[in-house]
This record gives structure tokens, sequence and C-alpha cells, in this order.
């Protein structure tokens, strides 16, 4: 049974258990409607009127038209990089489209928008900086807080991976996700080129909504060699259930993220040649992890994003 048909089930069930069963009113329906679409706030209070219900269902129209035209106005000002991949649960009672007002926008809008997620979300909740601009009242009240630099060298617990010789870079990049994505081979990559027109760069614009909703850049970058020496990600992870504080049930928590999951793509990539042939072996390399975190506090949400950034080189021994 797919989840539609779930949701008119239990809509009507939910209409039975009132006592709806003489005549089903616009109203009960409604109520009914908005309840199930705000499921994962709801069900963190005992019992919730039609009023609290109607400031939810306010509360999620507005934040939506916020990020919205915030969005629209930073696409406007940003180049075309290549094309966002994307991952939404369809198959769930209440996903997290229906009742997390940014993971709605973007999935209204996918296809559209070909930038770095990471940019487009965070500037969406801390704004375009500008006073002339007055749609932005929500995201104002947001403040960063970056925590220091790390900087370690990861014990050898891995064997660089083999590659065959007849798959191109954006294809080996593309298998590193199949392990969490079905669709990983359709995934579409990016790359930059240098002043001399030589690949620099291959990049994947990944949005995962789950929970909440997580966004990733992931850069891999070449040496002269074609060598694979570094790999980094950047990760923004926004809290999917920013309206609980609507019903002063609870704050907003992003921090259940998803991912150290994804260090592993980071790790594989590296010393592998687009040729298929790896180059010269871990053990003879020390792998260096560095990065920082910043948390995203708003006075009305609490923690509602967290950014991380993570860089992972491998450097062979000082003679």
């Amino acid at each position: 049974m797919n989840a539609k048909k779930l949701m008119l089930l239990l809509v009507t069930a939910c209409l039975l258990l009132t006592g709806c069963t003489a005549q089903v009113t616009s109203a009960d329906r409604i109520r009914a409607e908005r309840y199930l679409q705000y499921l994962p706030v709801c069900e963190k209070l005992p019992e919730i009127t039609d009023e609290q219900l109607d400031m939810l269902n306010s509360q999620f129209q507005t934040r939506y038209d916020s990020y919205e035209q915030t969005m629209y106005h930073i696409v406007g000002e940003s180049s075309y990089m290549n094309s966002i991949n994307y991952c939404f649960e369809e198959d769930k009672l209440v996903t997290l489209q229906n009742y997390s007002p940014m993971a709605s926008v973007l999935y209204q809008h996918q296809g559209e928008i070909g930038m770095n997620p990471i940019l487009l979300v965070r500037k969406a909740l801390e704004g375009d900086g500008k006073s002339e601009t007055l749609y932005d009242n929500y995201t104002e009240g947001i403040s960063c807080i970056q925590t220091d630099k790390f900087d370690s060298v990861l014990i050898p617990d891995w064997n660089a991976p083999e590659q065959s010789d007849s798959v191109s870079p954006e294809d080996f990049i593309r298998s590193l996700f199949l392990p969490f994505y079905e669709n990983a081979g359709n995934f579409a990559v990016g790359h930059t080129e240098d002043k001399n027109g030589l690949t620099d760069m291959y990049y994947v614009y990944l949005i995962d909504c789950r929970k909440d909703v997580e966004c990733y850049a992931f850069y891999f970058y070449p040496d002269e060699n074609g060598i694979f020496r570094q790999s980094a990600m950047d990760y923004l992870l926004y809290g999917g259930e920013e309206l609980n504080s609507c019903l002063a049930s609870a704050s907003c928590f992003a921090g259940e993220a998803q991912d150290a999951e994804k260090y592993t793509i980071l790790e594989q990539i590296l010393a592998v040649t687009p040729s298929g042939e790896t180059a010269g072996g871990y053990e003879d390399n020390k792998l260096y992890t560095s990065g920082f975190s910043r948390d995203y506090i708003s006075q009305t949400d609490g923690k509602i994003a967290c950014l991380k950034h993570v860089t992972y080189t491998l450097e062979s021994p000082q003679n």
C-alpha cells in the first residue's frame, strides 16, 4: 500500500474516532489533513487545538515564502554550476517535505537550481546581509558559532581501492555513492578546469532529506599525474522539526548527523588515478584530516542547523 492510500485511510479513521460518522464536514477534513501533515510536530503534545493547527499552517507558509524568496535572490546572483542530486523519501506516511518549510521549498524547486547546496541553504538561513532586504525577517535572528579548527593524523585502517581501466573518474566517483544511494549511478558529477584546460577538481552536490535536510558538497582533487591525493566535504544539517517551537513543545535540534558514513567516500577516492592504477600504497603515506564546525542558533527555534567541513589529504613521508 502506498503512502497516499494509507494517508486517506488514516484521515478517514481519524474522522471516525472523533465521532463524525454521520457527516464529515469540511472543517473536520481540514483538521485531519493538517494533523497528518504536521504529525511529527503534533504528536509531541497530548492534545492539539484547531487554533494550534492553524498557527502551524500559518508559520509553515510564512517560512516557506521567506526561504523561497531568499533562494530566488541567491540563485539570481550566482553563476550556474552543476545540478544538485536530490534524494527525497516518497514512501513514508509523512515525508519531511510535508512539515519542513525548508525541505518543501527544495522539493518544489528541485531541478531548477544548479549551485552549491551548502551555499544555497546557508545563505537562506543567514540572509543576504543587505539592509534594504525586507523579506528575510526570520533568518536575521540566527547567529553563527564556530568551534575550533582541528587537525590530526588518521590511523591507517583502510586499503587503497582498485579501479578498472575502463572506468572514467566520474563513473568511479559515482560507484563510491552506490552503497548509500540506489540511484547513484545517475548522479551528476561536475568538474572544474585550470588555466591549461586540465581538470583540477571533481565535485558532487547532494541534498538528502530524511528526518532532517542534509546538504553535501563533495570535492575530489587530482594532482598533476591524475592521482587523487585530496578530498573534502562540506556538510550542512538543517533541523527538519523547526516548527516544534510554534507549539512550545520542544526546540528544533540539528545535530544527529548522517555525515560520518560519508567519510568513507572521501577516504576511498584517495590514491586512485583516473587510468585505474593505484598510486604507491597507503602504507607509505599519511592520511591527514582537518576542518571546522559551526552551529546556527535561532532565538526562537534553538539549534536549527550546523555546518561542518572536513578535508582529507594523503601525504608522502618526508625524506
